[in-house]
């Protein structure tokens, strides 16, 4: 792990002294974690933008409620029995480490576009992933739905 890696890391351990996890309730824990699984499906194509250094705030909440809401219903699956959600909150809240400040975030971008074959590469990479997700298809009123390759061709005609 990279030092600014480490840095986050132990600044998001020095966001549990806040206590933020035992001043929430259960069901805005419940919530939050909802809304941070669902940032987590859609935030692919930003992903790929900004590697492992994506503005905070883009993040749904500051890292502090996210991590006290992950740590909340981590503590309830914990006392539930259902270690495998535990493991997998455990698993998505190292991933806050990915969102540094703004500041730095953009800093470490603008050094990345300036480079053009970086920047080439990532273009390939954002239309291969778009690509993928049509192929995939989307949930839309919870029913798979995609366009035809067919159709795109004659729309884009």
């Amino acid at each position: 792990m990279s030092v600014d890696l480490m840095k986050r890391a132990e600044e998001l351990d020095e966001m549990r002294s806040k206590h933020i996890a035992e001043k929430l309730t259960l069901e805005e824990a419940q919530n939050i974690v909802s809304i941070w699984g669902v940032h987590l499906e859609h935030s692919g194509g930003v992903r790929m933008l900004f590697d492992i250094n994506i503005p905070e705030s883009i993040l749904p909440y500051p890292k502090g409620i996210l991590q006290g809401a992950l740590n909340k219903m981590e503590a309830y699956y914990y006392e539930q029995g259902l270690h495998d959600n535990v493991k997998l909150l455990e698993e998505t809240e190292i991933m806050l480490i990915q969102y540094p400040s703004d500041d730095e975030a953009i800093k470490e971008a603008l050094t990345k576009f300036s480079n053009k074959k970086w920047r080439e590469a990532r273009i390939l990479t954002l239309k291969d992933y778009q690509e993928t997700q049509m192929q995939n298809g989307y949930l839309v009123d919870k029913k798979l739905w995609k366009l035809s390759k067919s159709r795109i061709e004659e729309l884009e005609k």
